[in-house]
């Protein structure tokens, strides 16, 4: 045995000493959902569009629409001034009486047959009658309907259904009997401290698949059950640019108004989008002059942006981490949400050996409807 001279000092001989450890286990690795939790968590998707006939792996919504009051010209060439039946793409969209607008000139419609409109009136009440490229677009801008006419009858649009699949996710936890039994610090029981973590760690993966997902499948023998993303069912209103600019984000916005969509709106924002965002509004384009003058007691600079405001509605800037930066997602949240086929369980698995086995596994789908009143930004940064 050594033997030392006295003081002792207290970073001499320190095997005798406790050590002083925290009894929390800290983890610095994000396991937020904003986007899953905005929509209402894992199974908000059920109440807004009221599922019923029980559960399946192929979920199925009812989507229909209004007549639509816009249409083409389907000539083989130039509408003259004097012509009066004019070819239209879908005949089943007028009926006698409606108005409609070519270019400035409106025409009253007094016969159609099929695709054939026929007209007695060309440049109807004080507009002058034209000449009109063989496409031109049509837009039914009224209807006046003879006093005592037969009644008649105009197409109607079909009801549609739009579906998707469950997905399957799942996490195995083994551990040895002996750790299990072992003390630790901040651990009370090991099983229980993986499996905890497992449910976090899975949420990741499915914020992460709403983005990425861009097509799905049913389950099969040898194939995996897959849901389809946001991207997968997002295709009328898109965008892409290697600048993303704000007006980008307000054209999206107008396309969602013009087709009928709701004006309370959600964007998930990479963190690198959030920042181009804010950029934006702390200063004047290239300049570096601020937008706002703050006096010089302030010691709080810089500008959080939460929501933006545009002529057709507001959107919420959503910061989410699991987002691609190059992608923008502008969501209407009464139209979209998580389903869950079965929520994530913990369920003990059997064993053939020294060691305790569980497994915690849940299985769900993303429901869209309505994708014109939804907008995606792709390939933007």
């Amino acid at each position: 045995m050594a033997i030392q001279d006295y003081p002792r000092y207290s970073y001499t001989s320190t095997a005798s000493y406790r050590r002083v450890i925290t009894d929390v286990v800290s983890l610095i690795d994000p396991s937020d959902a904003p986007l899953i939790n905005a929509l209402g968590g894992l199974d908000g998707g059920t109440a807004k569009m009221r599922f019923v006939n029980g559960k399946s792996t192929l979920i199925e919504w009812l989507e229909d629409t209004l007549v639509t009051i816009d249409d083409t010209l389907n000539e083989t060439a130039t509408v003259t001034s004097t012509i009066l039946t004019l070819k239209v793409t879908d005949g089943s969209l007028y009926e006698v009486g409606d108005i409609i607008q070519i270019g400035s000139e409106h025409i009253w419609i007094s016969s159609v047959s099929t695709n054939t409109l026929t007209s007695t009136a060309r440049g109807w009440f004080s507009t002058t009658s034209a000449t009109h490229g063989s496409t031109d677009a049509i837009k039914i801008v009224g209807q006046a309907r003879l006093e005592g006419a037969e009644s008649t009858t105009k197409g109607y649009p079909v009801i549609t259904t739009g579906s998707n699949w469950s997905q399957i996710y799942h996490r195995e936890i083994k551990v040895t009997r002996t750790m299990n039994q072992v003390s630790q610090y901040g651990v009370a029981n090991e099983l229980a401290y993986q499996a905890d973590k497992a449910i976090p760690e899975m949420m990741r993966l499915i914020e992460r698949d709403l983005f990425h997902n861009w097509g799905g499948n049913i389950a099969s023998s040898g194939v995996a059950g897959k849901m389809k993303g946001l991207p997968a069912f997002i295709t009328t209103n898109t965008f892409a640019g290697t600048s993303l600019t704000q007006a980008m984000i307000d054209s999206a916005v107008m396309s969602i108004y013009k087709s009928g969509g709701a004006d309370q709106l959600i964007a998930a924002c990479a963190p690198e989008t959030m920042l181009k965002v804010k950029n934006w509004y702390d200063y004047y384009g290239a300049s570096t002059t601020p937008v706002f003058n703050v006096p010089r007691t302030e010691t709080t600079l810089g500008m959080t942006i939460s929501n933006i405001q545009t002529p057709f509605g507001k959107v919420a800037l959503l910061l989410d981490r699991w987002c691609p930066s190059t992608m923008l997602p502008i969501l209407d949240p009464n139209n979209v949400g998580l389903v869950t086929l079965y929520p994530f369980t913990q369920e003990p698995l059997a064993k053939t050996g020294d060691y305790e086995r569980v497994e915690v596994v849940g299985e769900f789908s993303l429901a869209l409807r309505q994708c014109k009143g939804h907008a995606i930004g792709t390939a933007v940064s």
